[in-house]
């Protein structure tokens, strides 16, 4: 689905299916102690409250589940004053040197002008017309999604002891609201980021596409495959070497170039990432397995270290973590939006680095309001609301590694 025009989305349904990849509850797909163990069981011997038909009637203690929730990839929020509201983008494109006049003909002598090589009485224009080259993207639409909870004035009297008790239950259940929402951030960031690494990989641009195994076998004339090089006599030396190569390509990215970027109309956009502008993802398992092989080599220092650096558990579902399958939707080379005809399938990611302008999200609308109190069953809803955009932009430089 794009969200390129005019329109609003609803993103619930599409949302709801990422989160229950993310979270395990489905697979990958198109986007004896028991003497001394108290275990969880949602048998309850006791009758239920007479409201959500959940919670048992009044015990002697509750405990109350609450554990607050951070979302994950908040580098990729982006503020209102820099993205949220922007519906166009303008770049500006080199344009070549030329010849200097003060050494040329009619200003220079020139003997290959035989009716007149010292350009007397020829004048030379000052005002010729030098015009930027100018790209302008545009970007459109926004998606939203809502979430709602309900309270009541006094029918949960029969589950709780007393007002402090009630309170709690009111605390938890905010909680998981906020929670929540904090997991949708997450899993649309998420889904953003899959989003850019299959576009990159559907492009298939020569040089924005690393396969780090494939470089590495070239180079030593090994012939590993992605299961051998997780022994431990090749794994330390390739880690060693991905290492290097992460390093080469954050250190050129920073130079002024075409480099890892689309170009759009055949304007040559001259880009550089500053590396406070980096963004480094890479694969928490494989930085894992080599804190406990390898525990002189860290991808955080350096050039790096001044980068938006985060080890990704998983790229879209939790069952599968180094794999992604989405249909993605990016810029093409003629300026049009381009979607893929069928779902692409991206295995052994190793990581991903971009520019913080290529990739972000903006919640510009987000609001939470309650309904009046319905005096008939002392019910209040609690609407939350977001209006957001997720923005790609495949002119600036993104670099996917594979590990194959």
């Amino acid at each position: 689905m794009s969200v390129n025009d005019m329109q609003v989305y609803q993103a619930s349904t599409l949302l709801n299916a990422v989160v229950q990849e993310a979270t395990g509850q489905s697979a990958l797909a198109s986007t004896g102690p028991n003497d001394f163990v108290s275990v969880a069981t949602t048998l309850l011997k006791t009758g239920y409250d007479p409201v959500i038909n959940a919670i048992s009637q009044v015990w002697g203690r509750t405990i109350f589940s609450v554990r607050p929730y951070n979302a994950k990839f908040s580098g990729l929020e982006m503020t209102l004053d820099r993205w949220g509201n922007a519906t166009r983008k303008l770049s500006i494109a080199d344009k070549p040197a030329r010849d200097d006049d003060r050494f040329i003909w009619p200003t220079a002598y020139d003997p290959t002008q035989t009716a007149n090589p010292t350009g007397e009485g020829v004048s030379v224009d000052m005002y010729p017309q030098c015009k930027p080259d100018i790209l302008q993207t545009n970007f459109y639409g926004q998606f939203v999604y809502e979430n709602c909870y309900t309270t009541y004035k006094d029918n949960f009297d029969v589950a709780f002891s007393g007002p402090e008790e009630f309170m709690r239950f009111n605390e938890m259940v905010s909680q998981n609201r906020l929670d929540k929402l904090e997991q949708w951030r997450e899993t649309l960031r998420r889904g953003l980021l899959g989003n850019l690494i299959a576009a990159i990989y559907a492009e298939n641009q020569t040089g924005r596409i690393v396969h780090l195994l494939t470089e590495y076998n070239t180079e030593t004339g090994l012939q590993l495959t992605a299961t051998t090089v997780m022994q431990p006599d090749n794994y330390v030396p390739f880690m060693r070497w991905a290492r290097a190569r992460v390093m080469t390509l954050a250190r050129l990215m920073t130079n002024r170039s075409e480099l890892f970027q689309t170009i759009v109309n055949g304007k040559h956009i001259m880009r550089h990432t500053r590396p406070e502008d980096l963004k480094v993802y890479l694969s928490a398992a494989a930085l894992d397995r080599m804190s406990t092989v390898v525990d002189s080599i860290t991808f955080n220092d350096d050039i790096l270290r001044w980068a938006d650096y985060e080890p990704v558990d998983f790229w879209q579902a939790i069952r599968s973590p180094a794999s992604i399958v989405t249909v993605p939707v990016y810029t093409g080379t003629d300026g049009t939006i381009v979607q893929a005809e069928s779902a692409v399938t991206v295995n052994n990611i190793f990581g991903v680095l971009f520019d913080r302008d290529a990739l972000g999200y903006a919640e510009v609308n987000a609001w939470a309001a309650p309904t009046p109190l319905n005096p008939r069953n002392g019910q209040i809803n609690i609407y939350d609301h977001v209006n957001a955009r997720a923005l790609m932009d495949m002119t600036e430089k993104a670099v996917v590694l594979l590990l194959d």
